[in-house]
């Protein structure tokens, strides 16, 4: 396995460690690059698609916050 690839899923189990009720997971397009996605365990097919890690740490954590 490639660096970026072992770094990618660095930060997939860092997100899902810090938001254990998500599954996250990358989709590669051959144009426009990665979308990072996400989705709570309980909720089935609905999900969060963004452009980056730290966008959808953001996501999670705005999540996070109106959910407590």
């Amino acid at each position: 396995m490639n660096d970026h690839a072992t770094t990618e899923h660095e930060i997939i189990a860092s997100l899902e460690r810090d938001y254990p009720g998500w599954q996250v997971w990358v989709v590669h397009r051959a144009v426009q690059g990665p979308v990072w996605c996400a989705r709570r365990h309980s909720e089935g097919t609905a999900a969060v698609n963004v452009d980056s890690a730290d966008q959808l740490r953001a996501y999670l954590d705005a999540r996070k916050d109106a959910d407590s």
